[in-house]
């Protein structure tokens, strides 16, 4: 069994996947959207502070020094994109899209703070960063860094500034376990081992306490675009 190492470099692009309550992807019109338009995401694994015991005997010695096991409680998730696209507010904080009049179809023209809503989308978040100094893999593929959060939620907007200068957004999230994600909706995210190989889903599903998924993948990265499609 070989291992594949790899030095990590640049964020090459996110896809968000919309989920209910549940945690389990929500197929239809506007439940899919990729962009290219990040700066970083800054991951942040988030644990419960262990609990320690310890008795002193008569001495001054130690008779009990106990410590409880470490316990991740989930990841926390800053990201920061530097577009102001509707669909991917929506599908990141549940805030609603504000139309136009345009007939007969509304063009999606911006969104609203909604303390009703906002904080409320469920959502699977994938990034793809670049591989450093690697050659291609066999077959003439470029090798990437798949990273997987198949459940993220509870997203708050950081501040943002309206000056001579560049307009970004910035939220925090949070990636939790106990996701319906499964392999995924998506049979473009690795190449198996066959000759000539193919393009799959995950090998194996998402497990009930697994927070974030990452593997060296070959599959070619997804297009991207403004707006949400449909996720057939």
């Amino acid at each position: 069994m070989a291992t594949k190492c790899a030095s990590l470099t640049r964020g090459k692009m996110i896809r968000i996947t919309k989920l209910d309550t549940c945690g389990n992807v929500v197929t239809g019109a506007a439940s899919t959207l990729v962009a290219k338009a990040f700066i970083s995401a800054t991951i942040t694994p988030n644990y419960l502070d262990p609990e320690e015991i310890t008795q002193a005997d008569a001495n001054g010695d130690l008779c009990i020094d106990d410590r409880s096991p470490v316990a991740l409680r989930w990841v926390d998730i800053e990201l920061n994109v530097c577009t102001m696209d509707p669909d991917m507010i929506n599908l990141i904080t549940g805030d609603p899209i504000v139309l136009d009049d345009a007939t007969p179809t509304p063009n999606k023209v911006g969104f609203r703070l909604d303390t009703a809503l906002d904080g409320s989308a469920n959502f699977g978040l994938e990034i793809w960063s670049g591989v450093s100094g690697s050659a291609c893999a066999v077959g003439g593929f470029t090798p990437y860094g798949y990273w997987l959060f198949p459940w993220v939620k509870d997203a708050q907007w950081n501040e943002w500034t309206i000056e001579n200068g560049t307009l970004t957004f910035t939220w925090t999230l949070r990636a939790v376990i106990g996701s319906g994600w499964g392999v995924g909706p998506y049979l473009n995210v690795r190449r198996d081992a066959t000759v000539p190989a193919t393009l799959e889903a995950l090998l194996t599903p998402i497990g009930p306490t697994q927070v974030m998924h990452f593997e060296i993948s070959t599959a070619p990265l997804p297009t991207p675009a403004c707006g949400a499609v449909a996720l057939p």
